[in-house]
């Protein structure tokens, strides 16, 4: 019965190359010496690549949302992007002119306070 060995035997440094290669096939002893020469990347490679990188991420993004889905905290509207902060302006018809009473000073409550019936409590 043969041993066999997680690691090189003690006193041996490592495998020689004649001890693993009755395990490869021929086909792949020749893929690995035409692999040592090879050949730059075409555009039509970088594009496939950037394709494929794409399509990991949105298959990444879209197990993560699922996952988030998932929690009992979610709310549907933390997907939803923030709203904008200010209101977008185009000066293409002209200035903006804004008009005002003369009357209002813009200190004026927004709801006036709404006073209970007049009248006494007998």
């Amino acid at each position: 019965m043969t041993q066999v060995y997680a690691r090189p035997p003690a006193g041996r440094e490592g495998a020689s190359p004649g001890e693993y290669t009755f395990l490869r096939s021929q086909r792949t002893v020749a893929h690995d010496a035409r692999s040592a020469s090879l050949k730059p990347l075409t555009q039509q490679d970088v594009e496939f690549l950037s394709r494929m990188d794409g399509d990991a991420q949105s298959r990444r993004r879209t197990q993560y949302i699922n996952e988030l889905k998932k929690h009992p905290l979610f709310k549907p509207h933390m997907l939803e992007p923030p709203k904008p902060k200010f209101k977008t302006v185009s000066l293409e018809g002209g200035p903006i002119i804004k008009v005002h009473e003369q009357s209002k000073t813009g200190l004026e409550k927004k709801k006036p306070y709404k006073w209970g019936p007049l009248g006494g409590y007998y």
